[in-house]
């Protein structure tokens, strides 16, 4: 059995039994399962690189605020799971060789959350392919909630900073920074044209190797 025939099943069995509906189950199964196996995916490789909290950082600052602020999307999980590992895989590697994250980090959060309040106020949130915006009221509360979010994550990245002296430590938080710039990157208009052109170049690729079916 097909693991999309699995979680239709699976949804289907859910919606009976808790009379919730059945296409919003099916939703956050996909949602889960292609997050967990994303992670899981970005864990064994950075693992292997060396570079496991440096990834963890970025991936799970954008993962938690992508939640409330959409963005752009791969067409199928499997390839919205490659874009993100290999650029988080990318900011890990990057973060680890940096010489001189402490000296940089505090500005760039200044800089990131400044920016990141007018990407808030004017695009989020980001319709996303499964999850429609069905009012103007979810809208408000959801911009809320990331605007919420950028301060809590402002507040806790230069808190860390400035009671943290080991250089590792500034570049996880550097990591953090850049994660958060990629998801308010993923929220510009710009962003769906080269994620759709990364997704189409991946899709060949994948059709041509010919080992895994979406």
């Amino acid at each position: 059995m097909s693991n999309n025939k699995f979680l239709d099943r699976a949804a289907f069995y859910l919606a009976n039994e808790s009379g919730r509906d059945a296409e919003v189950i099916l939703f956050g199964m996909r949602l889960f399962f292609t997050s967990a196996s994303g992670y899981v995916a970005l864990i064994i490789l950075a693992s292997l690189l060396g570079i496991l909290p440096h990834a963890l950082a970025a991936a799970i600052t954008a993962s938690v605020f992508r939640i409330f602020s959409g963005g752009a999307h791969a067409s199928s999980p499997l390839r919205c799971n490659l874009i993100g590992v290999g650029v988080f895989l990318v900011i890990g590697l990057v973060t680890k060789m940096c010489s001189f994250a402490g000296s940089v980090a505090g500005n760039i959060i200044i800089i990131i959350t400044l920016f990141g309040i007018y990407i808030i106020y004017t695009y989020v949130p980001a319709e996303t392919p499964g999850k429609p915006i069905s009012s103007q009221i979810q809208r408000k509360y959801l911009r809320i909630i990331s605007f919420s979010l950028l301060t809590i994550w402002c507040i806790a990245s230069l808190w860390e900073l400035s009671y943290t002296t080991g250089i590792n430590d500034k570049k996880i938080v550097l990591s953090s920074c850049l994660g958060m710039s990629w998801q308010l990157f993923t929220l510009l208009p710009f962003s769906y044209r080269v994620v759709g052109k990364v997704d189409t170049l991946l899709k060949h690729f994948i059709e041509r190797l010919g080992i895994f079916t979406e």
